[in-house]
């Protein structure tokens, strides 16, 4: 298998998370797709909210369960997997597999490299309480 592992720790339990093939991350993109068809229009961001959260709990969980079955072809299908991680796992630890699996796949955002001895500060602007005076 050619493809990158790691054994994800959370509490007194440990579970090894694959990285996702080609064919999942296709799958992934469609199953986001899908649920976002879901999600109702017109509504105040109080109703959206936690339909927002239960998608996206629903969303990495499917995650997992395609990283889950990387691991072993012969056993359960995603959809199982799936439904067993949302009945078995906590949120936390679908967040935390979940962002270990978009690690492993490079799906997350490059993060922005800054040259050694550069501030972070640099980057931003000098905020004072003082009013700008117009240029003379």
């Amino acid at each position: 298998m050619f493809l990158k592992s790691e054994l994800l720790a959370f509490g007194v339990h440990t579970v090894t998370l694959y990285e996702l093939s080609a064919l999942h991350r296709i799958a992934h993109l469609e199953y986001i797709a899908e649920e976002e068809k879901k999600l109702p229009e017109g509504v105040s961001d109080n109703e959206l909210y936690p339909l927002l959260v239960a998608r996206n709990i629903r969303v990495g969980a499917r995650v997992v369960a395609m990283s889950l079955r990387q691991g072993d072809m012969e056993g359960p299908d995603v959809e199982t997997l799936h439904k067993q991680v949302l009945s078995a796992w906590p949120p936390e630890m679908i967040g935390s597999a979940e962002f270990l699996i978009k690690k492993l796949s490079d799906m997350l955002p490059a993060e922005k490299e800054q040259e050694p001895g550069e501030d972070a500060e640099e980057d931003e602007e000098v905020m004072t309480a003082e009013k700008p005076t117009p240029a003379s």
